[in-house]
């Protein structure tokens, strides 16, 4: 395995554009949104308001075990195969869609289909590694998580002007799973973007809804005194 540094990748110049339809519904590159905005308001979109608009924050056993293993990532001692090139902390963007953040890590494996990178003076096929600490044991979770990755895999697209490959890496299994997304994750994307823009216009902290998901929430000591005061 070989690995590198960051602040690398500015070759793609061909943007994968999206479907008219879902462009429509985003339509927000005027306020760009962080991937891990998505990522918070897919989850819970009062739990996103509390950190994004309120500015409250409250850390538990499950972020603080998250933090560890997405510093070892940025380290950049992210497993891989054997010889590809992995790069830690990849800053990506897309205007159309007005997302923009950092990929844990994106592996280059050489291809003679790749994309031309001229660091390496070769051509690679990409994939998007965004690093979690274990399975989801929910539907819910990974809704949440899959909309981060399909940002991710939309931003680095973007950048490189390629279809990159997306999976997570699971630390408690040690093991990759593969994520492919149809047109009706993006527009549920677009959805999501278009509610974090308009909470941000209007102030507003979307309301509280109390589920089996509350008691494993980092900010549920914040929350929930106010969901039952309500």
């Amino acid at each position: 395995m070989r690995s590198a540094s960051t602040g690398i990748f500015h070759e793609g110049l061909n943007c994968l554009k999206s479907s008219e339809l879902v462009m429509q519904e985003a339509a927000l590159s005027d306020e760009p949104v962080s991937i891990r905005e998505v990522q918070h308001f897919a989850y819970c979109p009062h739990r996103w308001g509390l950190i994004h608009i309120g500015c409250d924050w409250s850390e538990n056993a499950f972020v603080n075990r998250a933090k560890l293993i997405h510093e070892r990532v940025d380290r950049g001692k992210p497993t891989a195969l054997r010889g590809s090139i992995v790069e830690c902390s990849v800053q990506v963007y897309d205007d159309e869609w007005g997302l923009f953040g950092v990929l844990d890590a994106l592996e280059l494996k050489p291809s003679d289909h790749g994309v031309f990178i001229s660091k390496y003076q070769e051509r690679f096929a990409l994939t998007v590694i965004e690093y979690k600490p274990s399975v989801p044991r929910s539907e819910h979770a990974l809704f949440a998580d899959r909309m981060q990755l399909l940002a991710q895999k939309i931003c680095a697209d973007r950048v490189f002007g390629a279809e990159c490959s997306a999976c997570f890496y699971y630390a408690d299994t040690r093991k990759r799973v593969r994520v492919c997304f149809e047109k009706e994750d993006q527009i549920s994307l677009a959805k999501i973007l278009r509610s974090i823009v308009d909470c941000r216009r209007e102030g507003r902290i979307p309301p509280p809804q109390k589920s089996a998901f509350c008691s494993g929430c980092s900010m549920k000591d914040i929350c929930l005194p106010k969901a039952g005061g309500e």
